[in-house]
Order: structure tokens, then C-alpha cells, then sequence
């Protein structure tokens, strides 16, 4: 009997010793800092489609060669990461666009003039060494045709853990948001 409360006040110390997991989540920027207050168009962001293995609770970065990944179990997206880039998409285009009305896509039917959608095919990076993000997006009319399509790869350089690497992917996908809208201002 003895054994067992010992095991047992072992597990709980080792339980109660154990790393906090910490929880990150990118943010809008609007890099670019400009604004255009003379589009009024209603905007729909559709669902950001993301690799398998970036769509996962944890943050994957590459390790030391391009085909070896890391994923922290302690440092951890704040929600799903295809909902928090969509969220990120949002309110970078509502600072871009002040007087537009920009919506995520729900189940109920939108009135909306163009819906964006976005492909990210590689949002990784080294956290000594740089954030990387590749994307295709599509701007589709009412009808669902693809009226602007384009494509976004650009990397930054960070030297730090995940409190630099978050910041620096929230700066790149502003930039994607704004190569998104200079794409949309040009369809007024």
C-alpha cells in the first residue's frame, strides 16, 4: 500500500512540474498603412485552406535540414490556425478598407460583390533564421468566377523563438492582404 501512495505523490509532482503550454495567435497590422475609405464593396473571406501539417494545433517550424519538421507540443496556436488566418485576412482587409463590408464566410447566404480565397501552400520557417509564407489567393465574383488570381511568397528574417516567429508571420500575412487588395482595387 505504501508503494502506491508513493507512486502516486511521485506522478502528482511530476504532473504539477510540467511545462505551461503557451498559446499564440497572429494579429492584423496593415503594414502597408494605407487606407482606401472610396471602396465600399461587400467582401467575402472565404476559408483559408492550409497543409495537413500546419493545420494542426501546433506550431510546426523546419528543423535543422528543409525536410525534417519541429512541433512543440508546449507552443501552441490559439484556436485553429485556418480560422485564426482567415480572422487575421478580415480585419487586415477592415483596416485597409474602412467603409467595405468584409465578412468571413458562414452557412447563411451572403450578399457580398467578391469572395477571397486563400491557398497557403507553405507558412514555415527556421526560428533562428526566418518566417516564411506562400500563398495563392483568388478573388471569385457573385458567380463564382475567378476574376484576379495571384500568388505571394516572401520570407522575413528572425533570430529568436516563437515570440518572434508569430509576430513575423502576422507582418507577412498583412503583406498578403495587401497584394489582396491592391488586386480588389483594381476590380472597382
Amino acid at each position: 500500500m505504501k508503494k502506491f501512495w508513493l507512486l502516486l505523490l511521485i506522478f502528482t509532482i511530476s504532473a504539477c512540474a510540467s511545462k505551461n503550454p503557451n498559446f499564440y495567435q497572429p494579429v492584423a497590422l496593415n503594414e502597408s498603412q494605407q487606407v482606401y475609405t472610396d471602396f465600399k464593396q461587400n467582401i467575402l473571406v472565404d476559408n483559408v485552406l492550409l497543409p495537413a501539417v500546419q493545420a494542426k494545433p501546433q506550431i510546426t517550424t523546419l528543423g535543422d535540414e528543409n525536410y525534417e519538421l519541429k512541433i512543440d507540443e508546449f507552443n501552441r496556436w490559439g484556436a485553429n490556425p485556418d480560422k485564426l488566418i482567415q480572422q487575421v485576412i478580415n480585419d487586415d482587409l477592415n483596416l485597409i478598407f474602412p467603409n467595405a463590408v468584409i465578412e468571413n464566410r458562414t452557412t447563411l447566404r451572403k450578399n457580398y460583390k467578391y469572395a477571397v480565397s486563400v491557398e497557403i501552400q507553405k507558412m514555415s520557417g527556421r526560428l533562428d533564421e526566418e518566417a516564411l509564407l506562400q500563398a495563392s489567393y483568388f478573388i471569385k465574383n457573385k458567380k463564382g468566377r475567378i476574376v484576379k488570381q495571384g500568388q505571394f511568397k516572401q520570407n522575413i528574417a528572425i533570430n529568436g523563438e516563437y515570440d518572434a516567429y508569430i509576430p513575423a508571420q502576422s507582418k507577412l500575412l498583412s503583406l498578403l492582404t495587401k497584394a489582396i487588395a491592391d488586386d480588389l482595387i483594381t476590380l472597382k
